[in-house]
């Protein structure tokens, strides 16, 4: 698979950004790449795309993290690059490009790994830019983990497993959320800011839908292996 050019504006256009973390899980992958019209790395995110065969459109960040191997892999990639002395994520960076490029969505793989700061500030990329005029709905992806950014004008869905654990957390004081496919009832709940109601519910099955009344809320699934 290589990415393809840019989207011409005004399309409903899915960019597939490549962060640095770890990569999902292999069974998740097929229907993350599938349908995507543009491939953004995200500086160390380049070594994804050698692993997954895929061609980037675009390589972003300061290089402090991108591996030689990478490079020499990809010959002639467009960059755009960035001091490293900067306010901005290199994923961060990403999306805006991958949004200049005509994406209206993104897929980042990678989202999550070791550094628990960076896995929250891209959480919260995600929230912002969800809340954003128009909205710009990135779904992220690291290792068994999944998470969107539901608002009253982004609902979400995620493709689970039977007893996936899925939990509902609030990124404002004013959530309010209702939820199907899950055990647990979600029916216009309130979930206070900064506390635990939301976690750990379970999938039923194979589809959970969330709908937000008001505020925004974070939908984690924690995927099984195999």
């Amino acid at each position: 698979m290589s990415g393809s050019s840019p989207a011409p504006t005004g399309s409903e256009a899915v960019a597939l950004v490549l962060a640095g973390g770890e990569p999902p899980l292999a069974r998740l992958l097929p229907p993350l790449l599938a349908g995507t019209s543009l491939v953004v790395a995200a500086d160390g995110g380049l070594r994804h795309a050698v692993d997954l065969g895929l061609r980037p459109d675009l390589l972003v960040g300061d290089m402090d993290s991108v591996t030689a191997r990478a490079l020499d892999a990809f010959p002639a990639l467009p960059t755009e690059r960035h001091p490293t002395a900067k306010d901005e994520l290199d994923l961060e960076l990403a999306l805006a490009a991958a949004r200049r490029l005509g994406a209206t969505s993104a897929r980042v793989l990678g989202a999550f790994g070791g550094r628990l700061d960076h896995s929250l500030a891209t959480l919260l990329v995600a929230a912002r830019l969800a809340a954003a005029e128009p909205a710009f709905p990135v779904s992220l992806h690291g290792g068994p983990h999944e998470a969107r950014v539901c608002t009253p004008a982004l609902p979400a869905t995620l493709a689970v497993r039977p007893g996936t654990t899925v939990s509902l957390l609030a990124l404002s004081g004013d959530a309010v959320a209702s939820a199907t496919g899950l055990a647990y009832p979600v029916v216009g709940l309130r979930l206070p800011f900064g506390a635990g109601l939301g976690v750990s519910n379970v999938a039923t099955g194979e589809s959970v839908d969330v709908l937000c009344a008001s505020g925004a809320v974070a939908v984690i699934a924690e995927h099984e292996p195999g």
